[in-house]
C-alpha cells in the first residue's frame, strides 16, 4: 500500500519506491549483516568518489553563496557526502558499541571534520559529532545506556512529537501572538539556515492533502547533467513536512506509526544503542530529508523487522549481542 502511494507520486522505479521493496525483502536478513555491508559499501563509495573528484576524474563543483564556500566533492550537492558520512558513523556505532577502538573513532572523527570543512554542512556535522561522542562515552561506561533506559523510553513518541513541532513551527513562523515566540522562531530559522522560512513558504504555496501531490521544489544541487538550476530557490529540507506535502497526510501518519512502533519494539527489547540512533535520526529528520533514502540511512531496514511473525525471529535478525572492533 505504501509502495503504491509512494510510487504513484515519485514513479514506481524511483529510489524511494524501490527502498520500500528492499525494506520488505530484507526483513528476514540479519540486520547486523545488512549494517556491516552498508558500512563498507558506503565507506568505499565515499572514498572512491572523493578521490576521483580530487584527481580530476569527476568534477568537484564549488558553490559560493552568502560568504560560504562549499565543495561538492564529486557529488551533486554538498550535503550528500556529509550524509553518507553520518550513515557510516551511525553504522559504526551500532556495529562496535562499547568495543569500538580508539583508532576507529579517531579515523571517523578526522573524516567527519575534513568533510565538514570541505562542504560546510554544519547541522549534519553536529549529528555525526553527537554520535561519535556518545560512542566514546559508551566505550568508557558500557552500562550507561542501560541505566538511561527509562529516559530513552520517555522519547518513544519522538517521531510523532517532532513531526508535530515541525509543522507548528513552520506554519506559524513569525505569526505567533507572542513576540517572544516570534523572536524564537526567527532565531531557530537563522540557526537552521533558513529552513523554517522555506518550509513556511512551501506550506503557504502548496498546502497539503490526504494523498500527496507532485511538487517540483528547486534546491541548490546539480541536476543529472551536472548543471546548476537557475530558478528561484524553494526547497523543504524538513523530512516530515516534505512527506506531508509530497506524499500526503495518509502516508505521513503511516510512516510515523511504523517508526514509533519500531522504536517501541527496540526499547521493549532493551536494544538501547539502536533506539538511541533512531531517536537522534528523528531529530535530524527535522533538518535533512535525505535520510528517508536507504543509501543515506540503512536503519530504515529496521522497519522490516516488524513484519516478522514471532519474537525469536525479531531477536535473531537483529543479532545485537556483541560489537566488533
Amino acid at each position: 500500500m505504501v509502495y503504491a502511494l509512494v510510487g504513484s507520486v515519485t514513479g514506481f522505479l524511483s529510489t524511494l519506491a524501490i527502498s520500500v521493496i528492499f525494506i520488505f525483502s530484507l526483513r528476514d536478513i540479519s540486520f547486523r549483516y545488512v549494517a556491516k555491508t552498508s558500512f563498507y559499501i558506503s565507506l568505499f563509495t565515499l572514498i572512491f568518489v572523493i578521490l576521483s573528484s580530487q584527481i580530476g576524474l569527476i568534477s568537484n563543483y564549488i558553490e559560493f553563496s552568502g560568504g560560504r564556500i562549499r565543495h561538492y566533492l564529486g557529488f551533486r550537492y554538498s550535503l550528500f557526502p556529509s550524509t553518507v558520512m553520518l550513515n557510516i558513523v551511525a553504522s559504526s556505532f551500532f556495529l562496535t558499541q562499547d568495543k569500538v577502538s580508539y583508532k576507529r573513532l579517531f579515523f571517523l572523527l578526522l573524516s567527519t571534520i575534513w568533510i565538514f570543512y570541505q562542504t560546510d554542512s554544519r547541522l549534519t556535522f553536529i549529528s555525526s559529532l553527537l554520535l561519535l561522542g556518545i560512542n566514546l562515552v559508551v566505550k568508557w561506561y558500557p552500562s550507561i545506556l542501560k541505566s538511561s533506559g527509562l529516559l530513552l523510553k520517555t522519547l518513544k513518541l519522538t517521531y510523532i512529537v517532532n513531526a508535530y513541532l515541525s509543522y507548528l513551527i513552520a506554519k506559524m513562523y513569525l505569526s505567533f501572538s507572542s513576540p517572544f515566540l516570534n523572536e524564537l522562531s526567527k532565531n531557530i530559522n537563522q540557526f537552521l539556515g533558513g529552513r523554517v522560512y522555506y518550509a513556511n513558504r512551501s506550506l503557504n504555496i502548496y498546502g497539503y492533502n490526504l494523498f500527496g501531490q507532485k511538487i517540483n521544489w528547486i534546491g541548490n544541487g546539480l541536476d543529472i547533467n551536472g548543471q546548476r538550476g537557475l530558478s528561484e530557490y524553494l526547497y523543504v529540507d524538513n523530512l516530515y513536512i516534505q512527506i506531508l506535502q509530497r506524499y500526503g497526510l495518509f502516508v505521513l501518519l503511516i510512516l510515523l506509526l511504523i517508526f514509533t512502533l519500531t522504536l517501541h519494539h527496540l526499547l521493549k527489547q532493551k536494544q538501547y544503542v539502536l533506539s538511541l540512533i533512531l531517536i537522534i535520526l528523528s531529530f535530524h529528520a527535522m533538518i535533512d530529508d535525505l535520510i528517508i533514502n536507504l543509501h543515506y540511512n540503512i536503519f530504515l531496514i529496521l522497519i522490516g523487522t516488524l513484519m516478522n511473525q514471532n519474537q525469536s525471529a525479531f531477536e535473531e535478525n537483529l543479532q545485537l549481542d556483541n560489537g566488533e572492533k
